[in-house]
Formats: C-alpha cells, structure tokens, sequence
C-alpha cells in the first residue's frame, strides 16, 4: 500500500510541474537578409550670423601704413613749396557695407617766391631777385589737417581681405595765408598732399589683403566636424561639407556676415571614426534663412526597449480566469524591417514569448505602432502546448495598443537638449548661440543593429569671434 501511495505521490508531482512549468520558446532566428538602403537625405543648410571685431586686424593695418607723408615741388618763377605731413593714429569706422578711415594730422609748409626768372647767360633759369622765404608751422605749432578714405572688403575664395581703398575727404583745419607775398597756400596744399595721399590708397589696400581670415574660419569648421555630447541622447555629427559667405556689413570695428553651411548631420550612439577633410575654399553664396537640417540617428535599441517596458510593465489582464502579469520588454532584433520583441510575463503561468510585428510610423500625429504584432512561431508553439488559453484576442489587442508610442514627449525632450547644447563657447574666444524651434521625425526605419530615425530641424544659430 505503502509503495502504490508513493507511486501515486511521484506521478501527481510530476503531472503538476508540467502543469505549473515556465513557458520557454526558442528565440526567433535572426537571418539578416537587408538590403535597406539609406534614403538619401536633402544637404542640411545651416546659415550662421558670425560676428567678429576687426580691431586686432585694424591694428595691425594701421602698424604697417606710413605715418610720415612727405613731397615738394619746385618751380624757378613763382611759388616752390615743401611739406611734411604727420599722421595720428587711423581711426577706422564701419558704416554699412563700408569702412570709413579718417585719419588726423599735422603739416609744415616750407614756401619761397620768385616775381621772375631768366636763363640769359645760364644753363639753368635763375631769379632775378632775391627770392621771399615763408613758411607755414614752423617754428611754431604745426598746422592741422583731416583725411577721410573709404573702402569696400569683400572675401576671396580662400579667405583672404580685399579692398578697393578711395580717398573721399581732405581739408586743411588750419589755413596756411601768406602776407609777405599775399598768398594762400591752402588749396595748392592740399591738392600736392592729395597726390601722395591718393598713393597710399594701394599701400592701405595691401595693407587689408594681407588680413587672413582662414586660421579664424578653420578653427570653427575643425570645431564644427567634432562630436557633441548629447548627454544620453548620443553624439551629434554635423558631416560640414562646404562653406559660403554673404557681403560683409559693418558696424564700428564689428564685421557682421553670413556664413552658410552644407551639412549631413546625424546622431550616433558612439562617436564614429571620421577623418575631417579640412576647411575648403568658400562657395557661393544662396539665400537660406536659419537652420533647416535634417538628422539621421542611429540609435541602439536599448532605449525603445526602455519605453516599451514603461509602457508595458506590470500590466495585469484576466484570460479565462487565468491572471497575466507582463514584465520586461525587450526588443530582440530586427529582420526584413520588422522586430522581435521579447517580454517576460508573470501570474497563472510564468516565462518568456516572442512577438513580431512592423512598425509603423505616422509623421503628421509622430506616433509609431505595431498594427500586425503577433506571436512568433516558436511562441505560438511552446503556448499551445504549455497555456492554450493564452491565445485570446484580448491578449493581441492589448499588446498592440501598449506597443503604440507617442514619441512627442521624446521629441521636446530631445529639442530642450539640443537648446542647451546650441549655447556654448566653442573654444576660447568662440561663442555660439541658438535655437530649435520646430523639430519633427520624418522617417523610422529598424535595422539589424539599430534603429535608423529621421529627423528634421528648424531654428536659429549665430557664432561671436572675439
């Protein structure tokens, strides 16, 4: 009796830990057979307002100009003049699309007159009386003076200044009037000054064209090719591809001027190997306004995984007076652009099963679904056997509205860090500023090693060199 009831005992527990046992389906095989290509993507253009103070290159211009402008003119009859004009530091003054130079300084004027010559019995003609000597500022303070030049600076190719200097302006403050010999020196002054002046017009703009813009622009395209942080989020690359600069407007010794940028950004979840192909010379210039980008992320599955679990998670639902607890949530892999998502449930029964389905993305509301979610075969397998019950509409049906995200509250959050990474300084002396006012998802597409999203941009940006 003793035996039949052990027996009896032996077989009852085995019966039940078949009945109470997990359900444990093979994962679904992952044979990658993708031929997904990338959708090219349209060249982001990002228009940068930079502004940069000019005074560094202003010193160094007015370092190299003459301070000491000196001519004289002879003549046998009549007046002969020398003059010595010294300048004071240029002051240059951008007004629009032009720079202003005006410049202060101080003349002596050396003058002797002859009423008469002759070459009778010479060579050379000779007075025929003693010649009258004046002179203007000397010996006593030097006489005052004003010039004004103006200039247009444009930007060569590869970033070097060039100039068109005219000499607009020249004025004696300080008349020279001579009594001795009633004469007023003033205009004939300026008119000899004005030829030596008018000649220092092609030194200013040698001056200007020796101002190199290249060292300035590649220390932000270099800055511009590196990684950024997104904390969490990944690292943003912008991929610059080319570069062009709109007419250059003045204020004070600030320049002011567009740059328009070609890019193909994207954002990974780790940094890529690329090789910065360096500055390359400027193209021409197209009218775009602010940023318009469009982003590829490529980004681990982890963190739809995450969303799917918050969404998912601790979900209870009565089957035929059986309980379901789901659990965890795990995207397993992608194939063919579909996934295979992984959970782990709790309650009557306990283990794991696998779904598939293709994700559907909707670009005017920014949801994303699993309109065709269903069982694995291996799922459906191990289930029939192990928890028939478990094949209910109401089970299907609730997984295909939790799987359903709204990825607006990702977006926003995504925005308010790429705004906080927008403002920063660069690098010492470098400050950039910007903005994302609208920023939406264009495309969602699984891969077999991450999820391939596409996004697009609009705001503002703007970079201060000091």
């Amino acid at each position: 009796m003793i035996k039949y009831t052990f027996i009896f005992t032996f077989l009852l527990f085995i019966l039940t830990m078949g009945a109470c046992g997990s359900i444990k389906p093979a994962a679904p095989e992952i044979t990658v057979e993708e031929n997904y290509e990338i959708p090219k993507a349209a060249a982001s253009y990002i228009k940068i307002p930079i502004k940069i103070n000019l005074k560094p290159y202003f010193d160094a211009t007015e370092k190299g100009i003459d301070k000491i402008l000196r001519g004289e003119e002879t003549t046998c009859s009549g007046v002969s003049m020398k003059y010595l004009f010294k300048r004071d530091p240029i002051e240059f003054k951008g007004v629009g699309q032009k720079l202003q130079f005006e410049v202060d300084g101080e003349y002596s004027l050396w003058l002797n007159y002859c009423p008469a010559c002759s070459d009778l019995f010479s060579s050379q003609p000779y007075c025929l009386t003693t010649r009258i000597y004046a002179s203007c500022g000397v010996g006593e303070s030097m006489r005052k003076m004003h010039v004004g030049y103006e200039t247009k600076i444009g930007v060569t190719r590869n970033y070097k200044l060039k100039s068109s200097t005219d000499l607009r302006e020249i004025k004696a403050l300080s008349p020279c009037k001579i009594t001795v010999f009633s004469y007023d020196a003033t205009d004939r002054l300026e008119k000899e000054v004005k030829i030596a002046l008018e000649a220092l017009e092609k030194d200013i703009d040698k001056e200007i064209s020796a101002v190199d813009l290249r060292p300035e622009m590649e220390k932000t395209w270099n800055l511009m090719s590196e990684a950024s942080n997104l904390e969490g989020y990944g690292f943003l690359e912008l991929n610059p591809q080319s570069i062009a600069l709109d007419e250059i407007t003045y204020k004070g010794d600030t320049a002011y001027f567009n740059a328009l940028l070609t890019a193909h950004p994207k954002i990974v979840s780790q940094k890529s190997v690329t090789v910065n192909k360096g500055l390359p010379n400027l193209s021409s210039y197209k009218e775009h306004d602010g940023f318009d980008i469009t982003t590829d992320i490529f980004t681990q599955y982890d963190s739809l995984s995450a969303i799917l679990t918050r969404n998912i998670g601790g979900k209870r639902m009565d089957v035929k007076g059986k309980e379901i607890i789901f659990d965890s949530v795990q995207i397993f892999g992608a194939n063919n652009k579909k996934l295979h998502i992984k959970i782990n449930f709790s309650g009557s029964k306990k283990g794991i099963f696998y779904l598939t389905g293709t994700p559907v993305f909707a670009a005017d509301s920014q949801f994303i679904s699993f309109p065709d979610l269903e069982f694995d075969v291996e799922s459906k397998s191990a289930l029939l056997k192990g928890a028939k019950w478990f094949f209910d509409k109401k089970v299907t049906t609730l997984l295909r509205e939790q799987t359903e995200i709204d990825l607006s509250p990702y977006i926003e959050t995504l925005k308010k860090e790429l705004n906080k990474n927008l403002s920063m300084e660069l690098d010492k002396g470098v400050h950039m500023t910007g903005k994302v006012n609208a920023i939406s998802i264009r495309l969602i597409q699984p891969r077999s090693d991450a999820l391939h999203i596409r996004i697009h941009s609009l705001g503002k940006l703007s970079i201060k060199l000091d």
